[in-house]
């Protein structure tokens, strides 16, 4: 009868049992592949974490020394930039100041005088001869020629004042602009600075935090340690055997010294 069984039957078992190690297998290595693929990130040691932090500390601290050099730099020439603002502001007034004295003084001179009574003698000519044009356009031009010599004579003498004030009246223009300048380097300084500072204070409190964990771990494994040391001392310096050990000493084959002479002399 076997002979005749078709082969179709007789394949069947071992295909199925084929299949079922196939998946099996499948199962047993799909499993552990999809854990390790859903398992979280490496994440890094304390003290890993700890040198990089104190890198990028370091870093900071360079950057932020560098700036605080940069807004002091600033600072002086801002400083200096007003100084001379204020030199040369005090320089203009002087100088508007004696232009304005030397005027008068010439005007009030013998120069000043003598156009005075040219322009006098003019005005009151023509009230007193409205209708005399050559008379009253001699008069006039006698009195600006007077005007004239008066300011000219102003001119020369107030001339090194003039262009020391047009002179000072520029650099108080450069020294206000250049002081402005530098004003808002600084303020866009310090507020870096003060940004980094922010981060480096947040990254120095995380810093003592790993530290202060790093130790705890640290103390943590050193009191294991002890704890298994005196565990491993206790057991070699022996004490006073239970009975469940003593039942459990083989005799015909002991172990050690101390069961050799427990079963020659203990028993």
């Amino acid at each position: 009868m076997s002979n005749n069984i078709p082969l179709s039957i007789a394949l069947a078992p071992l295909s199925m049992a084929t299949t079922s190690l196939v998946t099996t297998g499948l199962e047993t290595t799909t499993g552990p592949q999809s854990r390790r693929s859903s398992a979280r990130a490496h994440q890094p040691s304390l003290a890993y974490r700890r040198r990089a932090l104190a890198k990028q500390i370091k870093q900071f601290r360079t950057i932020i020394a560098e700036l605080e050099a940069d807004i002091s730099s600033f600072s002086e020439r801002a400083i200096a930039a007003n100084s001379d603002a204020t030199s040369a502001r005090e320089r203009v007034r002087y100088c508007t100041q004696e232009i304005t004295r030397i005027t008068q003084e010439e005007l009030q001179g013998n120069s000043g005088i003598e156009y005075a009574r040219a322009l006098r003698h003019y005005n009151d000519y023509r009230r007193a001869n409205p209708n005399d044009v050559e008379g009253i356009r001699s008069r006039h031009s006698e009195a600006t020629r007077l005007l004239g010599i008066t300011n000219a004579a102003i001119e020369e003498i107030i001339k090194p004042l003039r262009l020391e004030g047009e002179s000072k009246l520029q650099l108080l223009t450069k020294a206000n602009e250049k002081y402005k300048t530098l004003n808002d380097d600084i303020r866009v300084l310090t507020r870096e600075k003060n940004g980094l500072q922010n981060e480096l204070d947040t990254m120095t409190n995380e810093y003592r935090a790993l530290t202060i964990n790093q130790n705890i771990g640290q103390g943590n494994i050193q009191r294991k340690s002890k704890k298994r040391g005196k565990r491993g001392k206790r057991g070699k310096r022996g004490g006073a055997w239970t009975a469940k050990y003593k039942k459990s000493i083989n005799c015909r084959r002991p172990r050690g010294f101390s069961q050799k002479q427990y079963c020659k002399y203990g028993k």
